[in-house]
């Protein structure tokens, strides 16, 4: 089943739950318009958190609660005062939007992610529980395309933790720090935001419908909160981000980069990115000595043109 079904099913089943509500409620005046009005702003914030997940089910059920509590006062007030049962009803729904838009967003996050990992499970990084490098060139080519036929603005940032951070660790050590900054960096966007681990060791962002500035913003909160979390000095950990408009021959040069290696066998991978021997595809961040060369590596700092990435 692809999310988009589940998507739209959802939403279709939630219409059709606030059209009922409205007929019923139609045969009371008294608190017909404000029941079909919090029904309507349920349906909005499931709507949100579906698509957008936490973050966008968050932001809606902040919206939806404030409009319910303006629309329940001049009610309320009117009444000689706020009775017991009002100010219950007034929890009762805002309660609602909160539990629908925080959990029902995460919830539908992680329900696309399993949903996309059964699929296809070629997509995946086992060891990140991202996308892969092969999933990160098709939703860049695709992108780029987009861009090109209708100019649909998008940034794409990379991520690079420097070797140094992981030489010395086990591989099970690497494997947390692997996990835990693309745990950060999955909670920290919307669902509608592509997250991948590059063969490389780099994690790549692609923000749809972000302009250059939006998206240098995002890079500037995310390369900060990563130095947080894994507690390096800010040469350890590097952001870079591009956008079409400003970066199309970078942006280029990188879908060609990760289209080539995409294609690579895995075993030609895992000999070159596992410092135990392991059997799995890229487990641990590349070092120094492990490296392919600096045509692959260094693509974030010499694939684009100076004055061209922002950081």
């Amino acid at each position: 089943m692809k999310y988009a079904r589940f998507e739209q099913f959802v939403i279709g089943l939630a219409t059709l739950a606030v059209l009922a509500l409205a007929v019923v409620a139609s045969h009371d005046a008294s608190s017909a318009k404000t029941e079909i009005i919090a029904g309507v702003l349920l349906l909005v914030v499931l709507a949100a958190a579906v698509h957008f997940g936490r973050k966008g089910g968050l932001a809606a059920a902040i919206g939806a609660s404030a409009i319910y509590t303006l629309l329940s006062v001049p009610a309320m007030t009117a009444e000689g005062g706020v009775t017991s049962h009002a100010l219950l009803l007034l929890v009762m729904r805002v309660a609602t939007y909160g539990v629908v838009g925080i959990i029902g967003g995460e919830a539908c996050g992680r329900l696309r992610h399993f949903l996309l990992r059964f699929s296809n499970s070629e997509t995946f990084d086992e060891w990140s529980r991202l996308f892969n490098e092969r999933y990160a060139s098709a939703a860049l080519d695709k992108a780029l395309s987009t861009f090109s036929r209708y100019d649909h603005i998008f940034t794409v940032i990379l991520v690079r933790v420097a070797p140094s951070l992981t030489a010395d660790l086990g591989p099970q050590k690497v494997r947390t720090i692997v996990r835990g900054v693309a745990g950060y960096l999955r909670g920290d966007l919307r669902m509608i935001d592509e997250v991948a681990r590059l063969d490389d060791g780099r994690f790549f962002v692609l923000l749809p419908n972000t302009p250059g500035q939006g998206g240098a913003i995002v890079a500037a909160r995310v390369v900060v909160g990563i130095r947080e979390l894994l507690g390096a000095r800010d040469e350890s950990v590097t952001v870079k981000s591009f956008n079409p408009t400003d970066d199309l021959p970078a942006l280029t040069a990188l879908a060609d980069e990760i289209r080539a290696t995409g294609d690579m066998d895995d075993q030609v991978w895992s000999g070159a990115y596992s410092s135990a021997g392991a059997s799995d595809r890229n487990p641990a961040l590349p070092t120094a000595s492990s490296a392919p060369g600096p045509s692959t590596l260094n693509m974030s700092t010499a694939a684009a043109p100076d004055g061209s990435t922002k950081q």
